[in-house]
Formats: C-alpha cells, sequence, structure tokens
C-alpha cells in the first residue's frame, strides 16, 4: 500500500483541527496590512481580521506561496512518503498552484502530482479532506484523482457579498457601479465557473439574497439529499443562521457543516459574505 500525503494553501479554509486529524499539510498565503505581515489562519484569525478590515480604509494585498516553500516541504514529505497530492485554490486567482507546478518540476515529476481545483474556500477544503480520508483508507493515487476531478466538476459554490465595497477598492468592480449598488442596498449573487468568479444575479437586501440562492439551486435541480453541504460565512453568524432557516424551509432537514471564510478569500469578498458549496 502506497503512502500519500496530501498539500493543500490556507485558502482551502479548513475547519479547525481537521488538517491534524487527515495528516494534511497547509501551507499559508501571507497578507500585508498596512505594515504589519500575517500568515493566513496562523498569526491572525478570520474574526480579526475582518474586524480591521472593516475599520481600514486601505485594503490589505495578500501574497501566493511561493515555490521554494513547495520544495522544502515536498523534498521533505517524499522522504516518509512514496507520493504527494497538492491541491491548491483557481489559478485563476493565485499564483500559489503555479508556485506547486514549479516546485514539482524541480523536485519529482513522477511522484507529486499538483491538481488546480477551480474553487476556491472550503469549496475545495472539502476535496482535500476527501482525498485525505482515501489516502488514509489505503486508496491509490489514481483513484483519488479520479475522484477529485469529478468534484472539481460537480462542487457548485454560490455566495453573496454584504458590501460591494471591498469588490471596488480591489478593482474588480467600477466606483461608479458600486455606488449605485451601494444605494439601491443590492447585493451580488456570485458563483465559480471554471475557476472564475462570475456574477449571475442580485438581490436588495441580504435576506432577498439568501432567499434567492436557494431558489437558484432549486432552478438548477440540486439535490441536497444524502450529502452534508458546507455553508460559511465572513464573521456573518446572524445572516449564516438566517441561509440554514432558508435552505431548510426548501429542502428539509438536510446535513450541514459550518465554516469560516479565512483572511485570504476574505480580502476579496470581504467580510459579511455568505457562502455554499454543495455537490
Amino acid at each position: 500500500m502506497s503512502k500519500i500525503k496530501i498539500i493543500t494553501d490556507s485558502t482551502s479554509d479548513l475547519p479547525k483541527g481537521m488538517a491534524e486529524e487527515y495528516d494534511i499539510e497547509v501551507l499559508p498565503l501571507t497578507i500585508f496590512f498596512h505594515e504589519d505581515e500575517y500568515r493566513d489562519w496562523i498569526d491572525i484569525s478570520p474574526k480579526d481580521f475582518f474586524e480591521k478590515m472593516r475599520n481600514s480604509e486601505k485594503l490589505p494585498t495578500t501574497s501566493q506561496v511561493n515555490p521554494n516553500s513547495f520544495k522544502e516541504k515536498y523534498e521533505l514529505y517524499l522522504k516518509d512518503y512514496d507520493y504527494i497530492i497538492s491541491m491548491h485554490l483557481s489559478s485563476e486567482a493565485s499564483g500559489t498552484y503555479n508556485s506547486a507546478e514549479i516546485a514539482r518540476d524541480m523536485v519529482d515529476k513522477n511522484r507529486i502530482r499538483v491538481i488546480d481545483t477551480r474553487n476556491y474556500t472550503y469549496g475545495f477544503g472539502q476535496m482535500v479532506i476527501e482525498a485525505a480520508k482515501m489516502a488514509k483508507s489505503g486508496r491509490t493515487v489514481d483513484e483519488i484523482i479520479d475522484r477529485i476531478d469529478y468534484l472539481i466538476k460537480n462542487v457548485k459554490t454560490l455566495f453573496v457579498v454584504d458590501t460591494l465595497e471591498y469588490l471596488k477598492k480591489g478593482g474588480r468592480l467600477s466606483a461608479t457601479r458600486a455606488t449605485i449598488g451601494t444605494l439601491l442596498n443590492l447585493k451580488p449573487i456570485l458563483t465559480v465557473d471554471d475557476g472564475k468568479i462570475v456574477a449571475i444575479d442580485k438581490a436588495r437586501g441580504m435576506k432577498k439574497a439568501l432567499k434567492r440562492i436557494v431558489e437558484i439551486m432549486r432552478e438548477q435541480g440540486a439535490e441536497l439529499k444524502g450529502q452534508i453541504v458546507k455553508v460559511g460565512h465572513a464573521d456573518n453568524l446572524v445572516h449564516l443562521e438566517e441561509f440554514k432557516s432558508a435552505i431548510k424551509e426548501v429542502y428539509g432537514d438536510i446535513d450541514m457543516e459550518e465554516f469560516e471564510i479565512g483572511c485570504v478569500i476574505g480580502v476579496y469578498c470581504g467580510p459579511g459574505t455568505v457562502v455554499i458549496h454543495y455537490v
């Protein structure tokens, strides 16, 4: 039986204790806030980070994991493991996947598989957990890769941002559109389409937006029974609870797992965001 090590980056937003439980190595991206530098999930908690973000004029910036950090970890783990599967956030959003590929080519092309999950936050974090569970139970590299390929094609992500401010500050929305949207209390509903974030609808106010997400899921024929649906938030427990109620109203009593959106993903969506991932 091959020993397989699963490696990911901090934007997978794995719930507390999961990385230790499933023997997953998580490499942190870095956040720069004014003069300060923080490693995602290590030096600052999402709650503290979103608090700082709300009180700051200037948007923090982020930096990817560099090839050298990957190289060190790959070399270290190949001493004790037969293979490494390294899974990362969409290459449309970060150079982290690219860094991992560069490091793989420097270390061992045959024993390291690098995967662009084409998703964000726990949308791909759940794939990382699944891969780790499979590795623990003795599945082969190919079996794990097949399963991850299936999830990459089938994990759906829908989210709503609470304010247009951060999309504007981050240059993803023009100032004029942001101002009009804010005046009308418009909440954009977004999805992930082949690794890219795309706006698909909008609603007035958070309550309506969350209900609209559930409607969109119905329209798309989402079947939630028999799976654990992932629901997350960026320091917004109040709306997360409302969202869970809205889901249950339509889908009945289904299994849900909660998670927190981390700081790096939070830089782009801003505090108050609510998200759902389902297969």
